[in-house]
């Protein structure tokens, strides 16, 4: 899981070009952390996905132009796509995995 800002994700969304899967963490969360450690396990069981984590502490206008209503969150975008799928209750590593495959149709 990499690191990203809010400008570098919005280039790649409006690209459009491959799946984007955002991770949206606060540092002190503890839930944040949880849905952390099960979504590196999504990538060490898949190696073609790449996931990437923005701390929505620096993120006003994702949260407000993807309507992140709380922490933590997941959202994918898909090819020429430019409206995400989000979940936000992280149960089991399973379910990640399958909310991701899913948007992938």
């Amino acid at each position: 899981m990499r690191e990203t800002t809010e400008k570098e994700l919005g280039g790649w969304i409006e690209a459009g070009e491959r799946q984007i899967i955002v991770f949206g963490h606060t540092p002190f969360c503890g839930t944040c952390k949880a849905a952390r450690r099960m979504l590196e396990v999504v990538e060490q069981m898949r190696s073609d996905i790449d996931i990437y984590a923005l701390d929505l502490n620096f993120a006003p206008a994702f949260i407000e132009r993807y309507r992140i209503g709380s922490t933590p969150s997941l959202s994918v975008f898909e090819p020429g796509n430019r409206e995400p799928r989000t979940v936000y209750a992280m149960r089991s590593v399973p379910r990640l995995l399958d909310f991701i495959e899913d948007s992938a149709g």
